[in-house]
């Protein structure tokens, strides 16, 4: 409006809502005393990692996380048996309710699927959205009351970069993450599960966020799990 004049505390108010995304949020909802279970690829792996940033934002939150380099929802990758996650789920829910003990997991934040849509995979693509309900159904259904009676968030992967379409392992995987954004989201929903759209996170930008078009830095990073906060803290 022409003419408007804001004071000096509505200014401020207004700087510190566009600066800082979390203060939207009570500070009480912030230092929840949450347990989380993260489960990632190469992208949880990182001192600045998605799951070290949630742990950030969540300071009161104990944070267990099981990412892997080369990790899919449902593939061997790379000949490795055990980065495919419905192979040794079993395993890392052990290992998890271990962690746990008798404080249960409040979350648990799912964000795989970047390495299923390598070029070696793009024949069975189908597959991919078919894995990931398995994959949340056997952590719904285990035996461990710690693990299956937390909510499961689901992040859809992150976007390829032109770095990374530009090498044979990789090519057109973007188009192929871009249609998970939309099938996971319709897994979350029939799941009963939290849903949040890493392929059109907000801010992200893959191409000056990353070095090689696929492994986020520290500001991307912030961006993925800026949407997981807001859905645990209200």
């Amino acid at each position: 409006m022409p003419g408007l004049k804001l004071s000096l505390p509505m200014t401020k108010f207004l700087l510190g809502f566009l600066l800082f995304p979390f203060d939207v949020f009570s500070q009480s909802a912030l230092d929840k005393p949450l347990t989380i279970f993260t489960l990632g690829d190469s992208n949880g792996t990182f001192p600045f990692s998605w799951p070290q940033q949630l742990k950030t934002a969540l300071p009161n939150a104990q944070v267990f996380n099981i990412s892997k380099s080369g990790r899919t929802i449902g593939f061997v990758n790379n000949g490795d048996s055990t980065l495919n996650s419905l192979l040794v789920v079993d395993e890392n829910l052990r290992k998890a309710a271990e962690f746990a003990q008798d404080r249960p997991f409040d979350y648990i934040v799912i964000e795989l699927g970047t390495n299923d849509a390598k070029a070696v995979f793009a024949d069975r693509q189908n597959e991919v959205p078919a894995n990931l309900e398995k994959l949340i159904q056997q952590i719904k259904g285990c035996r461990y009351p710690a693990i299956r009676r937390a909510k499961i968030v689901v992040i859809s992967p992150p976007p390829y970069g032109t770095k990374a379409e530009a090498t044979a392992k990789y090519a057109g995987g973007n188009q192929r993450v871009a249609r998970m954004s939309e099938s996971f989201g319709q897994v979350a929903k029939r799941n009963e599960c939290l849903f949040v759209n890493g392929f059109e996170t907000p801010g992200l930008n893959i191409e000056t966020m990353t070095t090689d078009g696929l492994h986020l830095d520290a500001v991307a990073s912030q961006k993925l799990i800026e949407p997981v906060v807001a859905k645990i803290a209200k």
